[in-house]
């Protein structure tokens, strides 16, 4: 898709009831007019390709001309992107069978192809487990995502049921660690871990630990950030995508800073050698599960969205994604025509 297409894309995709929602949270934090916050947007948008909901993360309003410069954009990204993660190798992280395969070692759970299985091979899958997930093979965003508990199913209907829907992938399911499952019972909160691949050394740009606002069995549809260090303690605001900030989970009512995430070293370090197994695909997005044995991946994606890198109210940052990749690229960024 050409940047052009994208730009047109994202106009005929504008939110407008989100769009006055954020501009209005805008002006009343910054003293200013809705009309002087969207003319802002729009002025912003034009000059340096920025969203309306980057501009709310990035705290656009209050950025220098030099602070933005350091920002990606849905422009630059693209470019960037496109430079970095070789187009022949880009299916093994957006097939998710494929990427099960390729990845068998850090996934560390049972799953099957219902496109070459048999009925019966379905069968013996399900034997002994309690709950599988079934999984469309190119959606993402917690798009095409069932989970089923097995208890008293029929299952050669259940067969012709998921492969009605294309959910190809059957996964037995990630039983996440006591602590996260205290923030969150209903879903598996992914750790997002951003690296990147320069001469033969991984690199991490940042991390994101995403939790559901809501009981959706999957993340990605309302959910609330936070950053972690090493040791797993919450370094940030925690905030959703209207940077709304949360002192405790909403449903559940646990407070934040009382939170040690375990294995977050650990789950640093696999993603830094995952990042080798497949050189040609440089920046990588992983979405990490934490278990009570320690991090097992779920995901990995070339081509994640900035947002919750570049989210600079989690520490009013002012200083871009696009300064982090550029400092380690350093002389092999200029080869990226922005």
């Amino acid at each position: 898709m050409g940047v052009i297409k994208i730009f047109v894309n994202k106009i005929k995709e504008i939110d407008k009831k989100r769009l006055n929602t954020l501009a209005e949270r805008i002006a009343k934090e910054n003293n200013k007019s809705v009309s002087y916050v969207k003319f802002d947007m729009f002025k912003n948008f034009l000059r340096y390709g920025i969203g309306y909901t980057d501009y709310l993360k990035s705290d656009y309003i209050n950025l220098t001309k030099e602070e933005k410069k350091t920002h990606v954009t849905t422009k630059s990204f693209y470019k960037i992107l496109s430079y970095l993660n070789d187009k022949n190798y880009r299916e093994v992280m957006n097939n998710k069978i494929l990427f099960n395969k390729v990845f068998k070692d850090y996934i560390k759970r049972d799953f099957i192809d219902l496109r070459v299985c048999s009925k019966e091979d379905f069968i013996k899958f399900c034997e002994g487990k309690e709950i599988v997930f079934s999984k469309r093979v190119r959606d993402f965003g917690g798009h095409g995502v069932s989970k089923i508990v097995l208890k008293d199913k029929d299952l050669e209907k259940l067969y012709e049921e998921i492969n009605e829907r294309k959910e190809f992938l059957v996964e037995e399911a990630i039983v996440q660690h006591e602590v996260l499952n205290k923030i969150n019972p209903y879903a598996v909160n992914s750790f997002r871990v951003v690296t990147l691949v320069k001469d033969g050394k991984a690199h991490i740009l940042g991390n994101a630990l995403r939790i559901n606002t809501d009981d959706a069995v999957a993340i990605g549809c309302e959910d609330a950030y936070m950053r972690l260090d090493e040791e797993g303690k919450i370094c940030s605001r925690v905030l959703d995508d209207y940077a709304n900030v949360y002192e405790s989970h909403p449903m559940i009512k646990v407070p934040f800073k009382d939170l040690k995430i375990p294995y977050v070293k650990e789950a640093f370090e696999m993603c830094l050698k995952a990042a080798l197994e497949v050189p040609e695909v440089r920046y990588v997005g992983w979405d990490v599960a934490i278990t009570e044995n320690g991090p097992v991946m779920m995901e990995g994606n070339e081509w994640p969205s900035y947002g919750l890198i570049q989210f600079n109210k989690f520490n009013d940052e002012k200083i871009g994604h696009r300064k982090q990749i550029e400092d380690i690229l350093k002389e092999e960024f200029k080869n990226i025509k922005l």
